[in-house]
């Protein structure tokens, strides 16, 4: 079974509605343990940020300098999905401009909840305004360090200014996130409740 939604809270509250999966903050930097190993910079705080990146989640900023910012959704509740019943996510992404200072996505995340961090490796600048499709796969010392006992709680972005010279306001957006699960056994199907409880984070009983 792969694309299901999971349902969590924002920041200890109420969702909008039955998909959220927003809440969010700026996180320091970073040195991934999987995949990539590059370490990411922060050295931005000054975006703005909003939206459900089930639907449309957006960051904007005008800045007159090549800056990095890292943010991490899902913050207070988080998702805390098992690491045994994930094999990665998918999502979109979209510029609103290809100019000097455009903010873009420069490279994506998954935080286990020990710490660790797994890494796409490092994007380029998008030189349209289109919709672009990205599919992270776990490699499978990542899946390792998941284990039985380890879950996703932070999706994590980093986004760029990176190129020219000019500040304007610009977003980028992140769309259409989900988590892709493992195959389900036959004859079995995965079950996830509307909302699960910060308490139950750690209840391995469930599945998510």
């Amino acid at each position: 079974m792969a694309n299901i939604l999971l349902n969590t809270k924002s920041h200890g509250s109420n969702p909008s509605h039955l998909k959220a999966m927003y809440g969010h903050a700026a996180s320091g930097a970073v040195t991934p343990s999987y995949n990539d190993t590059t370490k990411w910079d922060q050295n931005l705080m000054s975006g703005v940020m909003s939206g459900d990146i089930s639907k449309s989640w957006r960051i904007k900023t005008s800045v007159g300098k090549s800056y990095e910012q890292i943010c991490q959704i899902g913050t207070v509740s988080g998702f805390y999905p098992q690491g045994r019943l994930l094999k990665g996510f998918t999502f979109s992404h979209a510029q609103t401009s290809t100019a000097s200072r455009a903010v873009w996505l420069k490279r994506y995340g998954a935080m286990s909840s020990s710490g660790k961090l797994w890494s796409s490796s490092v994007l380029s600048k998008k030189g349209d305004y289109n919709k672009h499709k990205k599919v992270a796969t776990f490699d499978s010392s990542f899946m390792s360090h998941l284990g039985s006992s380890r879950y996703i709680e932070y999706i994590m972005f980093q986004f760029s200014t990176e190129g020219g010279s000019v500040s304007r306001k610009t977003e980028c957006r992140i769309e259409d996130f989900r988590f892709d699960w493992i195959d389900g056994v036959s004859g079995k199907q995965l079950i996830l409740p509307k909302l699960r409880s910060y308490s139950e984070r750690s209840d391995f009983n469930a599945i998510a």
